[in-house]
């Protein structure tokens, strides 16, 4: 195999790796999320989260999508004749592909952190049938002796 095929490979691998750790760290922040719900006595199926559309989710993924396409591109100015790769970096119209993604998931995220927070949060609808009290309840209950 010539350098450039291995180039390109541990190019491909590199993107790879990026993108599935990503997936992999967002699995992880989830389940922390969980583990501290639970010791501290909150029920997490029941908790109604405050979430914006996913907006912020949908622009982190369309960025590690680019930067996934943008890190497994790079090598193809290597492998193209100098005329074309005269460029400083060997960058190109060829991580086209994975800037624009990048791009719109930038936008995304942006989005996110500009747009104001709601305030309010309409209250869950309690089960009748479980023995469970709302937390606010309980803890009404503890204050008031």
């Amino acid at each position: 195999m010539s350098a450039t095929v291995i180039t390109v490979l541990i190019g491909w691998l590199l993107a790879l790796a990026i993108f599935f750790g990503f997936i992999i760290l967002l699995r992880y922040i989830e389940h922390r999320e969980r583990m501290a719900l639970i010791t501290r006595g909150i029920n997490p199926d029941q908790v109604q989260k405050q979430r914006r559309g996913g907006l912020l989710r949908a622009g982190l993924i369309t960025m590690m999508v680019g930067i996934t396409l943008t890190a497994g591109l790079y090598p193809v100015g290597f492998l193209l004749p100098l005329a074309f790769t005269a460029t400083p970096l060997h960058l190109g119209p060829w991580l086209l592909p994975g800037l624009i993604p990048f791009g719109v998931g930038m936008a995304l995220t942006v989005s996110y952190y500009l747009e104001p927070r709601s305030t309010t949060v309409p209250p869950a609808e309690a089960k009748k049938d479980e023995k469970v009290i709302p937390l606010k309840d309980h803890l009404d209950k503890e204050r008031h002796g």
